[in-house]
């Protein structure tokens, strides 16, 4: 029996490569927020290299690409790693000058190793040697059809991501596939998942903790997850201290927090709520003028600065609308999609809660990944902005099942996780009205 949480991070990546090693064609690894899902990758690959595997690593941006050969630099100089990337494309600032940098399918290595590529790179290119695995990291954001473009890379599959993410982008219309088992625009770990016929040969498993919240913050993101996973830091090590009477103060105990405004008779703002865009530069003006002290797990408390801020709307109108009441910090402070801030963190995180400025909630608003994002990007303090009325209406919605026959009812389960998520922060007096 395993006593700590390193230990089943060690026993998960013993069973992956054993699994991988006895014959095993598929491995899918959930992840929590923050779990150290590269780290597990790397370690798993490099003891797969060190059997004399040649390994294709998928990743789904140019700069997760790139993170990943700086990882097994830093980590493991000894394993051979090659990054394959198109012929427009050039080494990053600070990449590092032991990993080739390669362009022609021709110079790809022929001896056990890495090969890192973003999956639009891999499904362009035809290759005269298989290798002997495909790991894909961030896995829930590729969609099944681009995993089919990769499917003649390997005949054995590693995949890895956040469950609780944003699905892949698709920017056609669907509804031909709705009742398709296999439908290309799913993401690609829930597809194989659901294949009955994979059952003997595939390893489904999940990182036991989130590294990067706050212990306290961990029990609210757990409505967007269908397996159980613990906090990796300790009770009362992460929060934003704040003078005594502050109304932020409560952030040092380490769970969100919730500034409610007033909403109108007639409805919300849809898109651009001016109204929240001015609360959260009042936010910032008070986490930068408070002598708010940060404790984010990286070094002893200090002091918090505009560059440990982030700030996320889902709609790009109302992000504009943030950064120009926060100009004054502009190139310190972040103004983001939650789509663009996936895979990235700050101590402290201030985000404009999705159905702020819904009062009718569609399937689209109570798709839970845009919620999950914002509420898992912050290593000490989350503040939600929102109008107020949002409580009685998840309370109020009747979900119809509009979905198609045999598929799964997505907008019921979304309003379930949007439902709990928000009565967990009710119950928990989390909820301050603003101004």
């Amino acid at each position: 029996m395993t006593d700590t949480i390193d230990d089943q991070y060690a026993d998960l990546r013993e069973a992956l490569v054993d699994h991988l090693f006895s014959g095993g064609r598929l491995a899918v690894v959930k992840a929590p927020p923050g779990s150290g899902k590269t780290f597990t990758l790397v370690e798993v690959l490099t003891s797969l290299v060190a059997e004399g595997w040649r390994v294709a690593v998928a990743a789904q941006t140019n700069s997760q690409a790139d993170d990943i050969c700086r990882r097994f630099a830093h980590d493991h100089p000894e394993v051979a790693v090659a990054r394959f990337s198109s012929k427009g494309t050039r080494p990053p600032p600070g990449f590092p000058p032991t990993v080739p940098w390669i362009s022609d399918r021709a110079a790809l290595p022929g001896r056990a190793g890495v090969t890192v590529a973003t999956t639009a790179k891999w499904s362009l290119t035809d290759l005269a040697l298989p290798y002997d695995l495909l790991a894909i990291d961030e896995a829930w954001q590729m969609s099944w059809a681009d995993m089919m473009q990769c499917a003649l890379i390997s005949e054995k599959f590693l995949m890895i991501g956040d469950p609780g993410q944003i699905p892949p982008v698709v920017t056609i219309d669907v509804r031909r596939w709705e009742t398709s088992p296999r439908a290309p625009h799913e993401a690609a770990p829930s597809v194989v998942l659901g294949e009955p016929a994979l059952e003997g040969v595939r390893f489904v498993g999940s990182l036991p903790a989130c590294r990067r919240l706050p212990h306290e913050s961990v029990e609210f993101v757990k409505p967007f997850y269908d397996f159980d996973f613990k906090a990796y830091v300790a009770p009362t090590t992460r929060g934003v201290d704040f003078p005594s009477g502050h109304r932020l103060a409560p952030l040092a105990d380490g769970r969100p927090l919730v500034l409610t405004v007033p909403t109108p008779d007639h409805g919300p703002p849809i898109e651009v709520d001016h109204e929240l865009a001015a609360a959260a530069a009042v936010v910032v003006e008070e986490l930068l003028g408070s002598d708010a002290m940060v404790r984010d797990g990286h070094a002893p408390a200090r002091p918090l600065m505009p560059e440990d801020i982030g700030i996320s709307s889902s709609h790009r109108v109302m992000n504009a609308a943030l950064t120009a009441v926060v100009a004054r910090w502009a190139g310190d402070l972040r103004v983001d999609t939650p789509e663009r801030w996936q895979g990235l963190e700050r101590p402290v995180m201030i985000a404009v809660h999705p159905l702020s400025g819904v009062l009718n909630p569609s399937a689209f608003d109570l798709e839970t990944g845009r919620l999950c994002v914002m509420a898992s990007r912050h290593q000490a303090g989350l503040i939600l902005l929102t109008r107020d009325h949002i409580g009685n209406t998840l309370a109020n919605f009747v979900p119809s099942a509009g979905q198609a026959p045999g598929r799964p009812d997505m907008v019921g389960r979304g309003h379930d996780a949007h439902l709990r998520f928000w009565e967990a922060l009710q119950s928990q007096q989390r909820l301050i009205p603003f101004g």
